[in-house]
């Protein structure tokens, strides 16, 4: 699933998450939940001219810093739409 225009826009979304998130069920009954997760860092970029295009700025732990953008959406997802949370 892919972080949309209206998703960005929407400032109850706080977190999103990088890439597939994973949860590994070891040989003991051990469970491994393997999630990287970012948050907002500001407003949304949006342009008069685009109109389908946006940037998201987000922080990933101390001082890693990125944006979300309409280019490469289709890696990140919000946390409320993660797979591991129907499980």
């Amino acid at each position: 699933m892919a972080v949309t225009k209206a998703q960005a826009m929407d400032t109850n979304i706080r977190y999103f998450h990088i890439g597939e998130c994973t949860r590994v069920v070891g040989p003991r009954g051990g469970v491994k939940t393997t999630i990287t997760e970012c948050r907002r860092n500001g407003q949304v970029k949006l342009w008069k001219t685009r109109p389908m295009e946006f940037s998201l700025p987000v922080k990933r732990g101390l001082y890693d810093y990125g944006y979300i953008t309409d280019s490469d959406n289709e890696r990140f997802h919000a946390d409320v739409d993660c797979p591991l949370n129907g499980e």
